[in-house]
C-alpha cells in the first residue's frame, strides 16, 4: 500500500474537455490498457441498462471495489463500453505523483479529495455532480488499493451519507439517486509457468532482503502458504522492532497477531497523540481519527515546531494502516495463481515504497450490479441517518462482493455466463487456476 501524503492540501477540480476526453479514452483501450497496465482486454457485465436510466432522469452513484493500482483505467473502458460518463472523486495524493497524471484526471472529470479532513470543496462538487445529474458520480468506499482481487475491504460510510443526503434534496422533484454497486476483478490470462516463475522470483527477492530461507519450506501450494506466512511474520516484527514495539507472540492464528499488532501501533498512536477511543470504535475507527488528527498537525504551517513527531507518528499510522490492509487466511483459503501474485505483489509494494509492475497479462472483468434506490430510503433516513447510512453502505459493500464471486464462477466456466449480457475488446476466456497448475 502506498504512503498517504500530508503535503499541505490544493483542491483539484474536475475540468472536463470534450475535445480530450475521446482521445483520452482511445489512448487509454489501445496503448495505456494493453502496454503499461497489461490488461488485454476488459470484459463488462451489467444487471441494469444505466444509459436508459440516467434518461429517465436518475442519478446515478457508482460505487466500485478498489483491488488494484489498475482499477481507474480498467473502470474508465468499462463505462465507455457501457455508454455511462462520471466525474471521480479520487485522492489528491495521486493529483500530486506526476504533473500529467493531474492534467489528464481533470480532464477526464476527475477532482480531488482530502481523505484525512472534512473536505467542503470535494463534497460541493460531488454534491452538484448528483443534483445536476448530467453525469453520474464515482466513489470508491473503501478509500485505497488493497491488492486483494478476490475480498472487498469495509466501506466508509461517506459515499453512502452523501447520496442519502442529496436523495433527500431532490425527492421533491420525483428524481431518485441509485447506488450503483460495481465490482472489479483482474485475472492473468498469460501462460500459468511464466506467471509463477516472475512471482517466484520477486518473492525470492523479498525473502533475501528480509533473510528469510524459502528453501526451509516444501513444496506445492502448501510450501508457497508457508513461505509467505514466514515472510509476513517477519515483515511485522522488523516493522515493529524499527519502531520500539513489541512483537506478539505467534501462534498458529495469524489473524490474532496482526490484529494485536495493529492494536498496539494505534493505542501507542493514541497514548502520543492524546486521543481517546469510544465504546464500540473499531481499531479502523480509531486509526481514521488518529490519521485526521496527525494530517491536521502536519499540514499547518503555524505548528511547524510539531512536524518532526508528526511525521514519526504518520510513519507509525501508516504501519497500523498496512497491517490492518492484510486478509491473514487469504491466500491459505484458496491458493490461486492471482492471490498469490497479488500477495507477493503487496509485500513487495510495503517494502519498497512504490507500486509494482504486475507479473503479466491480464483480464479485467467488471460488473455493474443492480441499482439500490436511495430515494426509498428516505423515511428510514430521517428516523436515524447513522443506522440508514451504515445499513445501506452494507448492502453495497455485500452487492459488490456478490459481484466478484459472481465473476470468479464466470472464470470457473471458462468465461461464459449465458444468462448476463456483456460487452468487451480483446477478450481472452480464462479458469480460475490453482498455484500448483
Amino acid at each position: 500500500m502506498l504512503d498517504f501524503s500530508d503535503r499541505p492540501y490544493c483542491f483539484f477540480p474536475p475540468r472536463e474537455s470534450v475535445i480530450w476526453r475521446p482521445m483520452l479514452l482511445g489512448y487509454n483501450r489501445w496503448r495505456y490498457l494493453p502496454k503499461v497496465q497489461r490488461v488485454v482486454g476488459v470484459r463488462v457485465s451489467w444487471d441494469c441498462d444505466l444509459s436508459e436510466r440516467v434518461r429517465r432522469g436518475d442519478r446515478l452513484l457508482l460505487m466500485p471495489n478498489h483491488p488494484t493500482h489498475s482499477d481507474p483505467y480498467v473502470y474508465l473502458e468499462a463505462l465507455s463500453q457501457m455508454g455511462v460518463s462520471t466525474r471521480v472523486m479520487a485522492a489528491y495524493d495521486v493529483f500530486l505523483r506526476r504533473r500529467m497524471n493531474q492534467w489528464v484526471m481533470q480532464r477526464l472529470g476527475a477532482f480531488s479529495v482530502d481523505r484525512d479532513a472534512t473536505d467542503k470543496a470535494a463534497l460541493r462538487v460531488a454534491s452538484e455532480t448528483l443534483q445536476d445529474g448530467r453525469e453520474g458520480l464515482t466513489i470508491f468506499p473503501e478509500g485505497n488499493v488493497h491488492l486483494q482481487n478476490d475480498r472487498v475491504t469495509a466501506f466508509n460510510d461517506g459515499a453512502a451519507m452523501l447520496g442519502l443526503r442529496v436523495a433527500k434534496g431532490l425527492a421533491s422533484q420525483r428524481v431518485d439517486v441509485l447506488a450503483v454497486p460495481v465490482s472489479i476483478k483482474l485475472t492473468y490470462v498469460e501462460d500459468a509457468a511464466d506467471v509463477r516463475r516472475r512471482v517466484e522470483e520477486q518473492l525470492g527477492e523479498v525473502e533475501k532482503l528480509l533473510g528469510v530461507d524459502g528453501r526451509a519450506h516444501e513444496a506445492g501450494e502448501d510450501g508457497i502458504v508457508a513461505r509467505l506466512r514466514a515472510v509476513a511474520i517477519n515483515a511485522l516484527g522488523r516493522n515493529l522492532q524499527q519502531r520500539g514495539i513489541a512483537m506478539p507472540e505467534s501462534g498458529d492464528d495469524l489473524l490474532d497477531v496482526v490484529t494485536r499488532a495493529a492494536g498496539a501501533v494505534i493505542e501507542g498512536l493514541e497514548h502520543k497523540i492524546g486521543l481517546a477511543s469510544r465504546e464500540g470504535d473499531t481499531w479502523s475507527d480509531r486509526l481514521r481519527k488518529a490519521r485526521r488528527a496527525i494530517h491536521e498537525v502536519r499540514s499547518d504551517d503555524e505548528r511547524a515546531v510539531d512536524h518532526r513527531a508528526a511525521a514519526m507518528w504518520a510513519d507509525e499510522a501508516m504501519l497500523a494502516v498496512k497491517i490492518l490492509s492484510y486478509t491473514p487466511n487469504y491466500v491459505a483459503a484458496r491458493p490461486t495463481l492471482d492471490r498469490v501474485a497479488e500477495t507477493v505483489e503487496k509485500l513487495s509494494e510495503d517494502l519498497h515504497g512504490r507500486a509494482m509492475t504486475p507479473m503479466g497479462d491480464r483480464l479485467a472483468l467488471v460488473h455493474f450490479g443492480e441499482p439500490i434506490s436511495l430515494g426509498g430510503r428516505l423515511d428510514a433516513f430521517k428516523a436515524s441517518v447513522r443506522q440508514t447510512t451504515r445499513a445501506v453502505t452494507d448492502e453495497v459493500e455485500q452487492a459488490v462482493q456478490a459481484g466478484v464471486d459472481r465473476i470468479n464462477e464466470m472464470l470457473a466456466q471458462s468465461g461464459t455466463d449465458a444468462g448476463t449480457p456483456t460487452r468487451a475488446h480483446a477478450l481472452t476466456s480464462t479458469g480460475s487456476r490453482a498455484w500448483s497448475e
